[in-house]
């Protein structure tokens, strides 16, 4: 019986740029995603029925994404879905890290493993569209521009390793009120995808600074100020920049070095539960 176990990396915005309101009630997006080696495991091994167990504080659902990425795949490979997924999960909720679509990438590339489909990460991020915007960008990870609505993929040549120190300081947000309370004015601060592109492939921390930005961040202030202290005492630790990924509440700072970014952490955890050190990684799902 195969049983093997994988990482599901979770995934900042260097930036976070939201273009328009579409008339199907989406936004086009403008991103440029990094995963980083904070991750979640899943481990998996034949059953005769669908299982999903969790190990770190989330109930079991039957709308978890794990359970309905293994029900579309099985329903596109014309299967019955079955095996036993137990999820460990260590990135934070309602964070903007993108916990629950790299747990979503996780399960295409591990049922299909599982039940022997040879459907490439390409065929399997067009698989997960339906289930999440993020999901497309979790399956291949790495470093990547996200357009349309984020499901669009372009691939970005990164010669820049990040070192970042990630906190959750407060309560989760959701995205759907987020983007609701999203307003486009002359004075919104958008930042420079494509001026952020050039800087990590050209491998240039300090071209990128000045380049990253979060559209959301302000609304997100307004109903979390904890977001606002989390950034400034990143900014105290000697973070060369720091911002809120997705529509938070999670902030992260970039660090110049390793060693900077872990001492940070050490000094953030005494305040935060949930604060990590990590480093950008080039894929968003691997083998344990």
């Amino acid at each position: 019986m195969e049983k093997f176990t994988l990482r599901a990396y979770a995934k900042v915005n260097l930036t976070m740029d939201v273009l328009r309101k579409r008339q199907d009630g989406y936004h086009d997006v403008d991103l440029l995603m990094q995963s980083v080696s904070l991750y979640d495991t899943l481990t998996f091994e034949d059953a005769d029925d669908l299982l999903l167990t969790i190990e770190g504080g989330l109930p079991v659902e039957d709308n978890n994404l794990v359970l309905r990425a293994a029900r579309k795949l099985s329903e596109i490979a014309g299967i019955a879905p079955h095996g036993h997924v137990h999820l460990v999960k260590n990135i934070p909720v309602a964070a903007g890290l993108g916990g629950g679509s790299a747990d979503c990438a996780a399960a295409l590339v591990g049922f299909a493993r599982l039940w022997g489909l040879p459907y490439s990460l390409e065929e399997l991020a067009g698989i997960g569209a339906p289930l999440g915007a993020d999901v497309p960008f979790c399956v291949p990870g790495g470093t990547k521009r996200c357009i349309g609505i984020g499901t669009e993929l372009e691939n970005v040549e990164s010669k820049l390793p990040l070192h970042l120190v990630i906190v959750k300081p407060c309560e989760g947000l959701l995205t759907r009120e987020i983007y609701e309370s999203l307003r486009f004015t002359e004075d919104m601060k958008h930042p420079s995808t494509s001026g952020a592109i050039q800087a990590v492939e050209a491998g240039k921390l300090s071209a990128l600074l000045p380049c990253m930005g979060n559209v959301m961040e302000p609304i997100s202030v307004e109903k979390r100020p904890g977001i606002a202290r989390a950034i400034a005492e990143l900014r105290q630790q000697g973070a060369v920049m720091a911002r809120m990924s997705g529509s938070g509440s999670a902030v992260f700072g970039l660090f110049e070095t390793k060693e900077t970014a872990e001492n940070a952490a050490d000094v953030l955890a005494k305040k935060y539960e949930q604060c990590f050190a990590a480093e950008s990684v080039p894929c968003g799902v691997e083998e344990a």
